[in-house]
């Protein structure tokens, strides 16, 4: 059985046109996800008591998004759909903790636990433009599943 990496995913022609195709962006959703995984389970023992979400809840969202980027594949659409959607709610999550550690009184730019949050809602937001524009080549023809 031979290994593939994400890099090399595609290139022997086994996923058909759609790698040559320029509205398909799971690889970057793919690795921003991951990148968002890691600065969570890298942080989240440190913020866990300023998090409103159970410790078990916040394990099980971190580990989900870690499946979910393994499982985006350009053939499943409903991945596509689903990147969008976490994209949407991570993104809002992560802006209004920070927007409320930096809030009233809590007005120190050195407030580690914004600028943590702060990066997480850029990544996610970031992942969200790159999610939407999948799906809007899905739509309009420029990208066909094989």
């Amino acid at each position: 059985m031979t290994s593939y990496s994400i890099e090399e995913e595609g290139k022997d022609g086994r996923w058909g046109p759609i790698f040559s195709q320029p509205h398909y962006y799971g690889d970057i959703v793919r690795k921003l996800f991951v990148a968002g995984d890691a600065i969570m389970i890298l942080t989240y023992p440190f913020f866990s008591e300023k998090i409103f979400f159970s410790t078990t809840l916040s394990i099980l969202v971190i580990v989900s998004i870690g499946a979910i980027a393994g499982f985006l594949s350009p053939r499943q659409k409903w991945a596509s759909f689903l990147t969008f959607i976490i994209s949407i709610g991570a993104l809002s999550v992560f802006e209004y903790h920070a927007a409320m550690s930096i809030s009233g009184e809590n007005k120190n730019l050195f407030n580690l636990f914004f600028w943590t949050n702060q990066a997480l809602a850029v990544i996610f937001f970031i992942s969200l433009y790159y999610s939407a524009k999948t799906i809007r080549g899905f739509y309009t023809n420029k990208t066909k599943l094989p």
